[in-house]
């Protein structure tokens, strides 16, 4: 097995005892009692990080939608405006935390030497003995994340190439006495109105055939005067003219954009997740991530590879021992466990993992510490890596 230790210090326990009357034991340390002295120890239980990324779908009419097919034979133009939301991606990793209910305190008598090696971790002094988290599946947005920027919609103002308002002259007739009689002048009023959206959209389709007819033209060399572009500098004014012509298109046929978001769930898992499935968090595909009663729940449920093959003598030796006082080092046992993860029984996502919680506990007896033997752990599971014996 390979484990990472990049976050972590290596977690290693010699003990070097002279005296054959040396007394050594790790004891329980509850919210209850704390030994008077003693170095304290921690093993961990894993918390699963769920990342989830959602990718929101943002279809959006163009403002010309309705003459679309009076100028040009679009079969994709969009008719309506629609917002959709899909999971896009589920990854998952463990992170190791401290179990509140499995702190120890080692007790050495007589010992002329001893180096604990702990990691940086909580599995060393100053741990909390209140854990909240415990007997209970907690479900926690940490960090939300949004890849690029809110792009804005194409608005016939920001690229029209004239006015959106034109002059309308109207004529009136306003009376006048002249010689006694009341006649009628013909008065010419100037006033500024918008134009209509049919007026719009002409000027707008007369746009984007012109743009397609200077394309034409550079690339059949049918433009006028001696200064031709080439190289880069054509492939760059053919570019600016798509793009030109896809946003002046755009009124016509709608937009379609894409945002990315990425979201953070904390489960710690008890055994409950072993019995029946746990929701992580309720999503629509209409509004994305929702409260709990809005949309369908995406689905967490654990099961376990198979049973650690080993004899309760943790559990037996809790039994005989009274005073939770254990002749060694307590360390954990981890069981390969199968992680899925689904929606509305569609499976996004599934791997396997080590989870401390639901292995077993084990001791190594005091009698192994001596000063020529070396004792290893792996740290973020609390479990036996190795032990050996120095020359």
């Amino acid at each position: 097995m390979k484990y990472s230790f990049k976050y972590f210090i290596l977690f290693t326990v010699l003990f070097s005892v002279i005296s054959c009357k040396t007394s050594f034991y790790s004891e329980k340390v509850t919210s209850s009692y704390t030994p008077s002295e003693g170095i304290v120890y921690a093993l961990p239980k894993s918390k699963l990080t769920i990342n989830a990324e959602l990718t929101k779908i943002v279809k959006r009419k163009g403002i010309f939608s309705d003459y679309t097919h009076l100028y040009f034979n679009a079969k994709n133009a969009i008719d309506k405006d629609e917002t959709k939301y899909y999971i896009s991606d589920v990854s998952l990793k463990t992170v190791p935390v401290t179990d509140s209910s499995l702190i120890f305190k080692i007790v050495s008598e007589n010992v002329n030497s001893q180096l604990l090696n702990l990691s940086k971790e909580s599995f060393i002094s100053g741990i909390n003995l209140s854990d909240v988290q415990a007997g209970k599946v907690n479900t926690e947005q940490n960090d939300i994340q949004k890849l690029g920027e809110e792009h804005k919609f194409t608005d016939y103002a920001d690229i029209s190439l004239s006015s959106v308002r034109e002059t309308k002259y109207d004529t009136i007739y306003k009376e006048v006495l002249k010689d006694s009689v009341m006649i009628k002048v013909p008065v010419i009023r100037k006033k500024k109105v918008y134009k209509s959206t049919a007026k719009q959209a002409k000027e707008t389709a007369d746009i984007i055939f012109q743009l397609r007819d200077d394309r034409y033209a550079l690339l059949t060399g049918e433009n006028d005067g001696n200064n031709f572009p080439d190289g880069n500098a054509l492939q760059s004014m053919l570019k600016e003219l798509s793009d030109l012509e896809k946003n002046y298109m755009s009124l016509f046929t709608g937009k379609e954009i894409k945002y990315v978001k990425k979201f953070s769930f904390d489960i710690i898992p008890d055994q409950k997740l072993l019995t029946e499935a746990e929701p992580i968090f309720y999503f629509s595909e209409t509004k994305g991530i929702t409260e709990e009663g809005e949309g369908y729940p995406v689905m967490i449920k654990l099961y376990k590879s198979g049973p650690v093959n080993t004899d309760d003598y943790y559990v037996n030796y809790q039994t005989e021992n009274k005073e939770n006082k254990f002749k060694g080092i307590v360390y954990r046992l981890p069981c390969k466990t199968k992680v899925a993860i689904s929606y509305k029984n569609k499976e996004l996502y599934k791997t396997t993992v080590m989870m401390p919680q639901y292995g077993k506990l084990n001791i190594i007896p005091a009698s192994l510490f001596k000063e020529s033997v070396t004792v290893e752990f792996y740290p973020d599971l609390g479990s036996l890596k190795r032990i050996s014996l120095s020359e």
